[in-house]
């Protein structure tokens, strides 16, 4: 009985730890971040660290970090960034 438990929690271990065939590593997307005191924007990835202190918004939404680049050259020439 001892054997047949140890196998099934073995075999319930490993198909907990491995990951599904179809498993895709999703890398989130990148903000540009602007902060109200001053003005200026940065470019942010969007993961689980949020900027820190008070003030700042989401003016930007980018899937990488060559487009939130883009973006945020374009807030520049608008004089939406310093």
């Amino acid at each position: 009985m001892k054997r047949v438990m140890l196998t099934l929690a073995t075999l319930l271990l490993v198909g907990a730890v491995m990951p599904a065939a179809d498993a895709r590593i999703v890398q989130p997307p990148w903000i540009v971040v602007r902060w109200s005191l001053l003005g200026d924007c940065k470019i942010w990835r969007n993961d689980v660290n949020a900027p820190l202190g008070p003030g700042w918004q989401t003016v930007a939404y980018a899937g990488s970090y060559p487009e939130a680049y883009g973006k945020l050259q374009a807030l520049i020439a608008r004089r939406w960034c310093s």
